[in-house]
């Protein structure tokens, strides 16, 4: 289903042991979800640790292993949870990307990556079926980046 876009696929090759993941996995680099749910992209990644794979292809970086599958659900689960709590808390998206603390996530790179991440996440709460207004997210995140500096 829908993770990082809406044609999101996972190829395994059981044969070689090896799985081809597309854009679910950014090693070294902090993954962006346009579409989401977030709840989907943390599925994928329980389904390629919980598989029988010793090669995992990313979309972006390099070659991984189930540690590095691991990263990036731990990521998504945490953006997950302190949104969701932002947003019970009426907390709107953009202050709270700013307001959540990334703490060694941020060593990622691409860390404003998480204004869309939080909006994904409101998005999915509120029952928004609208896709994001991608130039205000990209104004997000620069602006994030910026702040960073």
């Amino acid at each position: 289903g829908p993770a990082h876009t809406a044609g999101d696929t996972l190829v395994f090759v059981p044969d070689a042991r090896t799985v081809y993941t597309g854009d679910i996995l950014f090693i070294g680099g902090t993954p962006i979800v346009w579409a989401g749910p977030l709840d989907n992209w943390i599925a994928a990644c329980d389904l390629i640790c919980s598989s029988d794979v010793e090669h995992i292809v990313p979309g972006h970086g390099p070659l991984t292993d189930k540690a590095g599958v691991t990263a990036i659900r731990d990521y998504l689960a945490y953006v997950q949870d302190e949104a969701t709590e932002r947003f019970n808390g009426g907390m709107d998206a953009w202050d709270a990307a700013r307001d959540i603390a990334l703490n060694g996530f941020a060593e990622w790179g691409e860390f404003g990556r998480l204004a869309v991440n939080v909006d994904t996440v409101y998005r999915t709460l509120s029952g928004a079926h609208k896709s994001p207004d991608v130039v205000e997210q990209f104004r997000r995140m620069y602006a994030m980046e910026q702040k960073a500096q």
